[in-house]
């Protein structure tokens, strides 16, 4: 490789690190996902200051090319990203769910009357009132 290619991976990685750490730092970030954006940019990085442990990697695992390598990596960090992302969205699907009854069972209590006169007919007045009959007859 070209050593301006070295460059570039090295600016990514970079990049890549110093964009996870921000994020980290503001809290936008957190858990196992601000890990492993930390570790993909330390790797980019370390790959970029040291291509010699790539090919040894790759001739390693007798992959053909170094490329190949980083592309099969990158979709297995992506699957990993995407079902991680997926677990949390049903984690807080539930949450919502069950924060959404505890609001409404709140809001019910809120509307239904309670303390000593919550058993008082609308009229004010204790066993008052006869019980109509709905359709009108006495």
């Amino acid at each position: 490789m070209r050593p301006d290619g070295y460059w570039l991976g090295l600016v990514g990685g970079l990049l890549v690190l110093g964009m996870s750490l921000e994020l980290v730092r503001r809290r936008h970030v957190r858990g196992r996902l601000a890990i492993a954006w930390v570790v993909l940019g330390t790797v980019s990085v370390f790959f970029a200051i040291f291509p010699s442990a790539l090919d040894w990697i790759t001739r390693t695992l007798r992959v053909q090319l170094p490329l190949n390598l980083i592309l099969f990596a990158g979709v297995l960090f992506l699957l990993v990203i995407s079902m991680q992302l997926a677990s949390e969205v049903g984690r807080l699907e539930a949450r919502t769910r069950r924060l959404a009854e505890e609001v409404a069972l709140l809001r019910a209590d809120a509307v239904r009357p309670t303390g000593p006169f919550a058993a008082l007919p609308p009229d004010g007045q204790p066993g008052g009132g006869q019980p109509t009959d709905p359709h009108g007859h006495d």
